[in-house]
């Protein structure tokens, strides 16, 4: 049982480390949104949206998990 408060602990500790990692994936959309609007602006009115709605999906699932990590 003292193993799992350990974690418990090192968790809290690297709770903004944690969070930035799983924020990787929402600036990694960002850039996309800006290569589709570099590279293919025709299809910019298609990607843009669903890209958005991927990313505020996302951000949400790292709120809900930051909302945990302070209820440990």
């Amino acid at each position: 049982m003292s193993g799992d408060s350990n974690h418990i602990e090192a968790i809290k500790q690297k709770r903004n480390l944690l969070l930035a990692i799983l924020m990787l994936p929402v600036v990694g959309m960002a850039i996309s949104i800006l290569l589709i609007y570099w590279r293919v602006p025709h299809m910019t009115w298609t990607a843009i949206p669903i890209i958005l709605i991927l990313m505020l999906q996302y951000v949400l699932l790292v709120r809900w998990i930051k909302k945990k990590i302070d209820v440990l």
